[in-house]
Formats: C-alpha cells, structure tokens, sequence
C-alpha cells in the first residue's frame, strides 16, 4: 500500500444555499412555515410578515400610493444625507408584531389556567408531609413521574442519587401513590392496575387481583384457554374480567393532564369548495401570511442611490460616508434574500396549487361518489402531466393536508399504489383497505373473519383478486389486530 495522486473526474450535483431555502420552504406545511417565517423575520429586519392579514396602516390600501411616492418624491439632498448618519442603528431596531403580542399573553393565560401533573402532585403531597426529608425525597420522585404517571426510576437508583435509605424512599412514593389519582407513581403496569385496584369496589376484586398478578400477559395475547385452565374460568368469564379491566382501569392515569398537549389539529393548506358544480381552489388564508419587504428600508437604498448619482457624499465626513456604504451593502444583501423568500413562497404556492389542480380532475369520481372510486396515481404521472420533477412533486406533498367536501385528506392519501388485476385494471391500495375495513367493522365479533377468509370476501363479493399476505399487511397498516385479539367469548 502506498499513497500516491491522482486525477479523477467526478458528476456531483451541488445546489446553491438559496436553492436548499427554495426547497426546504417547499416542503413546509402552514404551520412549519408560519414558525419558520417568524425566526426569519428576526434574523432579516428587512422581512415583513402579518400572519393575521388584518388591513393595518400602510399594509394594502396605501402600499401602492407609496410605491408611486418612492418614485415621484423628491427630498432635499443634505436631509437625506442626515437621515442615514443619523439614523445609526436603525435596522437593529424591530417592533413586536401584534400577533406576537397576542401568542404571548395567551401563553400567560394557559400558564395560570392550567395546572401540569408534577405540579398537581407536589400541591397534593405537601400537605401530608411530615418533615422537610420527605418533602425533599418527594419532590425528587415527582420529577421522575413521566406524564403517563409511571415512576421512571427505581427506587434504589432514588436512594443512591440522595445517598439515603432505600426504605424511606419506599415509604415516601408509597404516600405519593395515595395522595392523587390512584395508579399514579406506579413502576409498571401491574403495580398501577393494582394500585386502582385497591380503590375500586368490586365483587370480582379476588379473582381480578390474580389476573393482574399472574396472567396479564395471557391476557393482552387473549390466551383464555390457558387462564381458564389455572384459574379455573370459563373463557366467557374471562371475558367478563377483562371487560371490567377495559372499563374501569386506566393504563395511563397522567395522561388526564396532557390532554390538551395531545390534541392534534387538522390545519388544511388548501381548501375545495364546489360552486356551481366546479371544485373551485382556495388559500387558507388564515394560515397564509403577507410577506413583502419593508418599505422603509426599500426608501433608504433609494435615497442613497438617489444622493450617489447627485455626488452629495462630499457633505459628509469620510468616516461617516464609509459607515453609511456599509449599512446600505448590508441592506441590499437583506433585501436580496427577502426578495428571493418572496419569490420561493410564490412559487410554493403556485407548485401546490396546480398539483391540487391535478388530483381534483384526476380523481374527480372520487370527490363525487367516494373511496371505492379511488384511482390509483403515482408520482411519475402527475410530474409528467405538470411538467415537473418527481421529487418537486414528493416534496410539495409532503406533510400538506386539503379540505374537500367530504373531508380533512392528506395530498399523499391521493397517491397510492394500485394492484394489477387479471383483466389489467388496476385497484388502488386505499380502495382495498377501504373494503377490508368495512367487513371486519360488520363482522360477528363472536366469529371474526380471518385474513384468508376476508382474502376470499374481497375476491367473492367484490372481485379483486389479492394474496392473504397483502390483507394481513393492509390490516397492520390499519392498526387492526388479529381475529383471535378481536374474537369475544359469549
């Protein structure tokens, strides 16, 4: 092995940084985009953006009056001069948007209405108490209860950190376990469970409590022969044990103080509406934001320009003359970019828009009659009928959702697979897990239908041929679980 140089040649595609901007800003959804919007606006001055699209002063009505007086205005030259030295610093100078100011006091309002679980706990555990070790070892516990409400550390591994006895900290979450909503500090499933168990009123507390210790696992795979076999139940027993577990138990007890946390909102990017028997295509202009350059800072290159061809710089010092070059070539790099943001969200707009376009005659049977008439659309058709890259069509699709008639969709749902039958038409994939869905929600719930069987529904009711394998992979995509975890005992 020895080291030596050569020459080689080499096709590397290298994109410019405002090409990744351009594709990043693509595959942006309104909300990802709205936050990237505002990090922008604070890292260019020139940038302006009102996210609530409220007329205010100087926004619409009058933008182009004052284009027109950029262009007529004439000022005088030493004032010109004056206001660029005198103005130092302005462009570091930003004001707070409406918008910020009214996200930030709801951000106070939520802080006092709402209360999380740690704080809940601690509100809780203080008041029993006895000293300020428990205190201590209490709240160390608590702020190791995830937001499920399991203890996320053991208790020796608590006794360690605070190089005390393990004991007295079995003790302390023993009182934490009891002063809020049972099941809550619990290390495990099995110990929550019993935890709640120890609260509830059952007549079936015994049999219940030797579920939870020695068969959950059974239990969660449905193993009720061999339950019934050590427990000496009856499947239809069973059943009723764990219909009381589904009922009146929580597996996740925290989760009541994250609900608002979890909520996730169907924000559309686009909306259809049919108006006159035409789908017709929409903006969310609520999620849609204004975004222009400052005019202010447009006017300041101009003057300068204007004050360079009139040669008045000889009015000001050297030194100030060469500070005032210096913030105007900042200035024209920021508007630059803002003028290449503009241009990138236009074109987003304009790739999203037509693409929308597309899928809405493409599937228009779809839009009229529902599911079953899905068509199956690649990627490679729909850029060949627009004109554009296949991964400008993946990347403007990406995580986009549209409002039609009949719902909230993600633009992706639109583009499936298809399955190829004998007579060469080809099934759309969401069409398939469509009619898949609808048999097992009509089944017998005391007789479920098997993959192979559901395999022989599609081909005897509807006629479309498809292997067992592809109906046990459509039902996981679905989250369906199995016959045998669906079947229930009489």
């Amino acid at each position: 092995m020895r080291q030596n140089l050569y020459t080689e040649q080499k096709q590397i595609l290298q994109l410019s940084p405002q090409m990744y901007q351009s594709i990043k800003i693509l595959q942006l959804n309104s909300m990802e985009l709205n936050s990237w919007l505002e990090k922008e606006v604070q890292e260019n001055p020139v940038l302006e953006v009102n996210f609530n699209q409220s007329p205010s002063p100087g926004s619409d009505e009058g933008r182009g009056e004052k284009d027109a007086g950029i262009e007529t205005n004439v000022r005088d030259d030493n004032t010109i001069l004056e206001y660029f030295s005198s103005r130092k610093g302005l462009i570091k100078d930003k004001s707070v948007p409406a918008f910020a100011r009214e996200q930030e006091v709801n951000r106070l309002k939520e802080g006092f209405c709402k209360i999380s679980l740690s704080e809940h706990l601690l509100l809780n555990f203080r008041v029993i108490a006895r000293d300020e070790l428990e205190s201590k070892i209490g709240e160390y516990l608590i702020g190791n209860i995830n937001y499920n409400g399991y203890l996320a550390i053991s208790c020796q591994e608590a006794a360690q950190d605070l190089n005390i006895g393990e004991k007295k900290v079995r003790q302390v979450l023993a009182m934490i376990q009891n002063c809020s909503i049972p099941g809550i500090g619990a290390r495990n499933l099995k110990e929550c469970l019993l935890l709640q168990l120890k609260h509830l009123q059952l007549p079936e507390k015994s049999i219940l409590r030797d579920l939870i210790l020695f068969h959950l696992d059974k239990l969660s795979k449905k193993d009720f022969n061999d339950i019934g076999r050590e427990l000496k139940l009856s499947c239809s027993e069973i059943q009723h044990l764990l219909d009381i577990l589904k009922k009146y138990f929580d597996p996740k007890p925290g989760r009541i103080f994250f609900q608002d946390y979890e909520i996730n909102y169907l924000i559309p990017d686009i909306i259809v509406k049919k108006i006159n028997n035409q789908y017709e295509i929409f903006e969310n202009e609520n999620f849609s934001p204004d975004v222009r350059i400052n005019l202010l800072y447009e006017r300041m290159l101009l003057d300068y320009k204007r004050a360079e061809k009139l040669k008045n710089q000889e009015l000001l010092s050297q030194e100030k003359w060469a500070e005032t070059k210096a913030t105007v070539e900042y200035l024209k790099g920021k508007i630059s970019s803002a003028r290449w943001v503009i241009r990138c969200l236009e074109q987003r707009r304009n790739t999203i828009i037509n693409i929308t376009r597309f899928i809405i005659d493409y599937q228009n049977n779809f839009l009229e009659k529902g599911v079953t008439y899905l068509k199956p659309l690649s990627l490679e058709e729909a850029s060949q009928y627009l004109g554009l890259n296949k991964s400008t069509v993946s990347r403007a699709i990406k995580s986009k959702k549209v409002q039609l008639p009949r719902g909230i969709y993600n633009l992706k749902y639109f583009f499936s697979k298809g399955l190829l039958q004998e007579n060469r038409a080809s099934i759309s994939n969401e069409k398939i897990k469509n009619v898949i869905r609808n048999y097992i929600e009509r089944e017998d719930s005391y007789k479920p239908y098997s993959d192979q069987k559901l395999t022989d529904l599609l081909q005897e009711g509807e006629g479309i041929k498809v292997a067992r394998r592809t109906v046990t992979k459509y039902r996981k995509l679905m989250n369906i679980p199995s016959a045998k975890l669906r079947r229930r005992f009489k």
